[in-house]
Parts: C-alpha cells; sequence; structure tokens
C-alpha cells in the first residue's frame, strides 16, 4: 500500500508555507498585543488549512481511493507543525511572552487526538481490503 502520495506531499508543502506565515503573524500579534489581529490570523490559517486540506485529500482519493479517513493527513499535518514550532523557538523567532512549554502540552494533547483518530482507523480499516471499501469492491 502506498502511503506517501504527491498529493500528501504537495499538502505537506502548502502546510508547512502556511504555518510559517501563521507563526509570523501570531508572533508579531503576541507581541504588539494586537488581540483583534491574532484573530484574523487564526481564522485565516484556518480557512487556509481546510482549503488545501480538502483540495489535496479529494485529489489523493481520486488517483488513489484509500480508505484511510483522513489519518496521512491528520499525522502528516501533526509532524510539520510540531517540527516548525520547535524550530521556532529554537531559532528564537517567538515573542518574548510566547512560552515553549504550551508547544510541548499542545503537541502532547494533540499526539493523544491523533492516536484516537488511529484506533478509529483500525477499527474502520476492518471494512476494507487493502485500504479499499468492500463496498465498493463487491458491487
Amino acid at each position: 500500500m502506498k502511503l506517501i502520495t504527491s498529493n500528501l506531499l504537495k499538502f505537506a508543502i502548502f502546510f508547512a508555507l502556511g504555518s510559517i506565515l501563521f507563526r509570523f503573524g501570531l508572533s508579531w500579534s503576541i507581541s504588539n498585543h494586537a488581540v483583534f489581529e491574532m484573530w484574523i490570523f487564526a481564522i485565516l490559517y484556518f480557512i487556509f488549512n481546510a482549503g488545501i486540506g480538502w483540495f489535496f485529500g479529494k485529489q489523493d482519493y481520486e488517483s488513489f481511493p484509500l480508505n484511510d479517513i483522513g489519518v496521512r493527513f491528520h499525522f502528516v499535518t501533526y509532524v510539520v507543525f510540531n517540527i516548525l514550532w520547535e524550530l521556532w523557538f529554537l531559532f528564537g523567532l517567538n515573542s518574548r511572552v510566547e512560552n515553549v512549554i504550551i508547544a510541548h502540552q499542545i503537541a502532547f494533547f494533540w499526539g493523544i487526538l491523533l492516536l484516537l483518530h488511529f484506533i478509529i482507523y483500525l477499527f474502520n480499516r476492518r471494512n476494507t481490503i487493502k485500504g479499499l471499501d468492500k463496498s465498493e469492491i463487491f458491487e
């Protein structure tokens, strides 16, 4: 089974670029106490990620209908976001009031949710043959 597809890689690249822009905007708004702008950056970041997730996820499913309920995209999002966040603190790009402990707490709880998503995927996988839905194969 092919786990890493070109659409997943394209998603990872666009997600990384969007995350870097978001981190710049977030750190700037935190440093300048610009709460309204911080919300605008967060909303735009959400819309951007939902859009690229839908676009590349749909293309991925159309080219290879793997029934993985989005686990691969969720895992890539988790890894890319947390690597970028760690690098952000490592290079000192964060605002003076941002704390790396918050980043680690978010990664921990998000990791728990990712694990639950993976468990749901494992239960869902029982209804598939090599990642393809049984009902689509035998109709």
